[in-house]
């Protein structure tokens, strides 16, 4: 076993507390750069809306198009 594949298992084996803890003690070494910690942000916001995504049963995207532009227009 090669030196990356030891610290890949000991990786593995570490919850998420010890990870963080890790990349704290790490960082200040290995910084993340302004562009990344921006991509990272933005993945997390997208993460998030995501989330609440969800499927509406029963929906005629049509039918409920056509009601609110009778509603906000007429006809």
């Amino acid at each position: 076993m090669n030196t990356r594949e030891i610290a890949y298992s000991i990786f593995e084996q570490l919850n998420e507390e010890q990870l963080k803890g890790f990349i704290f003690m790490f960082k200040q070494f290995y910084p993340i750069s302004t562009e990344e910690k921006e991509m990272t942000e933005k993945e997390k916001a997208l993460q998030q809306l995501e989330s609440m995504l969800h499927e509406i049963p029963d929906l005629d995207e049509k039918k409920e198009l056509a009601k609110y532009r009778e509603e906000k227009y007429g006809k």
